[in-house]
């Protein structure tokens, strides 16, 4: 009779891994999503921000802007095209780190979004070199295309 090894925390943890960066992804997702809400609700204070800051037209900027959060979060979210919809976001998110994050007070003061940014950067970032994922409409296409050829 063999005695069966009772599999340690960190060798699940390893079986399991994607289940983690997959919830990190559909987290971001979620947030880019939130956040592409909260420019619709505001979209006039959106419009005078960039007018009073920038030297571009604040419509096409704004709902830029709100298209790539919302359609960017929901693609994140079911990791659909997700290296195009986090190479959208990435732009958007740089420029409100180091441009607006810091307007009119010092960069890490207690009232600026720079942390919050930066921190969605280098999400972006990763999801960029990582892709969608297995649970994900990418990965079950992929895996369905695979399947039919066989």
């Amino acid at each position: 009779m063999t005695a069966t090894a009772i599999p340690t925390l960190n060798q699940r943890m390893v079986e399991k891994r994607h289940y983690w960066i997959e919830g990190l992804r559909i987290f971001l997702g979620a947030l880019l999503l939130y956040k592409g809400y909260y420019f619709v609700e505001n979209l006039a204070l959106l419009y005078d921000y960039i007018d009073d800051t920038m030297p571009v037209n604040a419509f096409m900027v704004s709902h830029y802007v709100v298209f790539a959060h919302l359609a960017g979060g929901l693609m994140i979210v079911f990791g659909m095209l997700t290296r195009i919809a986090v190479l959208a976001q990435m732009p958007i998110v740089l420029l409100g780190a180091i441009y607006y994050s810091g307007q009119g007070s010092t960069f890490f003061g207690p009232t600026t979004e720079l942390e919050y940014s930066l921190l969605i950067f280098v999400l972006l970032v990763v999801f960029f070199f990582y892709g969608s994922g297995k649970c994900s409409v990418d990965h079950y296409i992929l895996r369905r295309k695979e399947d039919e050829e066989e």
